[in-house]
């Protein structure tokens, strides 16, 4: 770990020098071929994170033996559900982001414990449609990174609970929805 490039994380409190130690051992999956995926992993690399695979999910033939090798799978797409059955048989936190012209959705499930009733075949759907401009994909990409990063502290220090987040981040500036459904403290 590069302290003094990270000092500043390590400051916090939040994070501290056990948080940039998890940050730093973290191996991530990052699914997509968009710019919301590539945003996610640039952020992520920034914070540290040592492993980090960018991968365009309908490649990956051997999806369950290719994520078994990460901690946590971010994927740049909003309703996949073979990588979310996958995460979901193997325990992983899996965070699913969406951007588009009028929204960003992100879907976060923390906590999991392995489940082997998480369905074994389901066929690999298409890539996801890129937002129609360039700052909205951005910004669901930079959300999507700062939910795995406190996912990673977070859960590495055992304070993670069962749950699903979903945040929907309207760009009209109506009011955003933040809903946790099982959640176990903030």
């Amino acid at each position: 770990m590069d302290v003094a490039r990270h000092a500043r994380h390590i400051a916090l409190p939040e994070i501290g020098p056990e948080g940039q130690a998890r940050i730093s051992a973290a191996r991530i999956a990052v699914l997509g071929d968009d710019l919301t995926a590539e945003t996610a992993a640039t952020y992520l690399r920034a914070a540290g994170v040592q492993q980090v695979l960018e991968k365009d999910p309908r490649v990956l033939v051997a999806l369950n033996r290719t994520l078994s090798e990460f901690d946590l799978v971010i994927r740049s797409g909003f309703d996949d559900a073979p990588v979310d059955a996958v995460a979901a048989r193997l325990g992983l936190p899996a965070i699913f982001v969406r951007a588009t012209s009028t929204e960003v959705d992100l879907l976060s499930f923390s906590g999991r414990v392995p489940s082997a009733e998480a369905p074994a075949n389901v066929p690999l759907m298409a890539a996801a449609q890129p937002a129609s401009d360039e700052a909205t994909a951005v910004l669901a990409g930079t959300l999507a990174a700062a939910e795995a990063l406190h996912l990673i502290v977070r859960e590495g220090a055992g304070a993670v609970t069962p749950r699903i987040k979903h945040l929907r981040l309207p760009l009209d500036g109506r009011e955003p929805l933040v809903q946790e459904i099982g959640a176990g403290g903030p």
